[in-house]
């Protein structure tokens, strides 16, 4: 019981965090906030967005609404790539996860309603326009909604792991 106990509680800090505690952890300023449209395989379409060197760092978040009671999602994830590109090609990639905040068929607690998702940090190397691009590397398993790129300039740094 104690451990059920402990592993809800985690599972509410990091729901909280990752809520909340994102943009507080990234600091700087949100300068944009792109709807993002979904394609059937769980990809988005590129978004164009005009960048400026001196907006270093830079980090780019998905910001999304979860659908609640998709209680066959619990303990799935969907896998992404993003890639940023400028007119000189490709300035910089990443992937990341979302995991399906659903509890187990008998919990009674809903999941959290929406989700805010680092996907990549970077330096803009010069001023010109840009293409983000969020690409589902599997297809996906859980389902987002209101999906939103998310654009913010003088982040702090985040140390490599």
């Amino acid at each position: 019981m104690q451990a059920r106990t402990l592993a809800l509680a985690a599972f509410a800090l990091v729901s909280a965090i990752t809520l909340t505690g994102c943009d507080a952890l990234l600091g700087g300023e949100e300068v944009a906030r792109i709807p993002l449209q979904r394609s059937a395989d769980g990809s988005y379409a590129p978004v164009r967005i005009l960048l400026k060197s001196d907006m270093s760092p830079v980090a780019f978040t998905l910001h999304a609404d979860f659908v609640w009671g998709k209680r066959d999602e619990h303990r799935r994830w969907n896998t992404y790539r993003v890639t940023l590109r400028g007119s000189n090609g490709t300035t910089g990639t990443g992937e990341f996860h979302v995991n399906s905040p659903e509890l187990p068929p008998v919990e009674s607690s809903g999941p959290p309603s929406s989700l805010v998702q680092p996907m990549l940090q970077i330096d803009i190397p010069a001023d010109g326009e840009y293409e983000v691009e969020v690409v589902a590397v599997k297809p996906a398993e859980v389902t987002l909604e209101a999906a939103q790129l998310g654009v913010r300039m003088h982040v702090s740094r985040q140390p490599r792991f």
